[in-house]
């Protein structure tokens, strides 16, 4: 049998998670959301997602993110190593073990990012 050590993470590589919304006033209205990414992601992406639609809509888009962070970890997950079957693409039960060492693979950090954004619109919109 022919198999695979890879490294699959459960968390998703783009999540984006509305957060909430406030009356700002008179027919002024904001909504938050939080995007989470594996990758760390410019103000021209997060304005490209905006524009794209997946955050929200209106006459105004922020990112609450201080720019000096937006490409520092916020965290990062221990991803353990799995075994695939290359033929059925089956994960394998059990720890993935080294064939030549006969140990389990250490399981290995993957980072993420976190940005905060808010889009604000009054009634007109």
């Amino acid at each position: 049998m022919s198999t695979s050590f890879v490294y699959l993470n459960p968390r998703p590589q783009l999540a984006i998670v509305s957060t909430g919304g406030r009356s700002l006033g008179r027919c002024y209205t904001e909504n938050t959301f939080r995007v989470t990414s594996t990758r760390p992601l410019t103000l021209e992406q997060l304005y490209a997602l905006n524009k794209a639609g997946l955050l929200g809509f209106g006459q105004e888009f922020g990112v609450t993110t201080p720019e000096s962070t937006m490409d520092k970890s916020a965290g990062s997950d221990l991803v353990p190593c799995s075994c695939i079957d290359d033929r059925t693409g089956e994960q394998l039960p059990g720890p993935a073990i080294n064939p030549y060492s006969g140990l389990p693979y250490a399981p290995t950090r993957s980072h993420y990012y976190v940005y905060d954004c808010y889009t604000r619109c009054d009634s007109g919109d």
